[in-house]
């Protein structure tokens, strides 16, 4: 049987650094046609060979496509580079108890390959929720990806859906993220009809092994049971949330207003989405 030729109308042609380029640009590869020149001028100065200056040039690319990945991945997650270990203060969080090493390990991610859960309880401005925070751009760093919730918003946002043809492309989309926070959890109880959307989240990323979880709260979690509508949900849900899971305890007062009075500042206004939900809802 003969075999078919598809006409190249580029057979012959010189190939020079902009034919070169052209064909990275009908390929999509913009970085690549972009850093051609400069990286064919250093090629030429530093005597590499084709395997190093392929090396090079897809090395380019790599980085172009990871910058790209991690700038969605941030956008999904409602985080903000405002967090991350270059913003944490770990004097002040060694003042709360918690030792440095604890969080630069933590931000190794190792917790999330392991598909284990971390639980952050405190009282209130002690600096739970931007650890949890902290903790959720350093993942997003190194490629996992992340959603952060005001766990209220989180309900409310899943029991809204409930009856959309998208639902379960919605739901599966939270349920297999590498990393959920949950912040305040059991801060106000949950009306029955809501919560179960959140039990059934928590039991079927336990289940699956889907992925961990950060969960911030002021509550004892000997306590948590009684902001659900019965103890056996409340319990049922606590044990799967704190099987295997690493505690961190954060004590003393409120760091918000005297940590600004003595700055001479107010605390910026969080313009998250979450944070904006919330304040739809005062």
């Amino acid at each position: 049987m003969a075999k078919t030729m598809t006409p190249n109308p580029d057979n012959g042609k010189e190939i020079n650094a902009e034919t070169l380029a052209a064909l990275f640009r009908s390929l999509r590869l913009w970085r690549m046609a972009d850093e051609l020149p400069a990286i064919l001028e250093e090629a030429a100065h530093e005597g590499w060979g084709n395997l190093e200056f392929l090396s090079k040039i897809l090395k380019s690319e790599e980085v172009r496509r990871s910058q790209s990945r991690f700038e969605r991945n941030l956008k999904a997650s409602s985080l903000s580079l405002a967090y991350g270990l270059d913003h944490f203060d770990f004097e002040l969080a060694a003042e709360r108890g918690l030792k440095a090493t604890v969080v630069r390990d933590l931000a190794q991610c190792e917790f999330i390959r392991a598909r284990r859960n971390v639980i952050v309880a405190g009282g209130v401005g002690t600096g739970k929720t931007f650890l949890a925070r902290t903790l959720g751009v350093e993942a997003l760093k190194r490629g996992f990806k992340v959603f952060s919730f005001n766990t209220a918003t989180l309900v409310d946002l899943i029991y809204a859906r409930r009856n959309s043809f998208q639902f379960g492309k919605f739901y599966g989309r939270i349920r297999d993220v590498d990393l959920i926070i949950l912040d305040d959890l059991a801060y106000l109880p949950y009306t029955p009809e809501k919560v179960e959307y959140l039990f059934s989240l928590v039991v079927d990323r336990y289940e699956l092994e889907a992925g961990s979880l950060i969960v911030t709260s002021n509550t004892d979690v000997t306590e948590w049971w009684q902001f659900f509508p019965s103890k056996s949900m409340g319990m049922a849900f606590s044990d799967r949330v704190l099987d295997g899971a690493q505690g961190i305890l954060l004590t003393g007062e409120s760091i918000r207003k005297p940590r600004y009075r003595l700055k001479g500042k107010k605390p910026q206004e969080d313009s998250s989405p979450d944070n904006e939900s919330k304040k739809s809802d005062r």
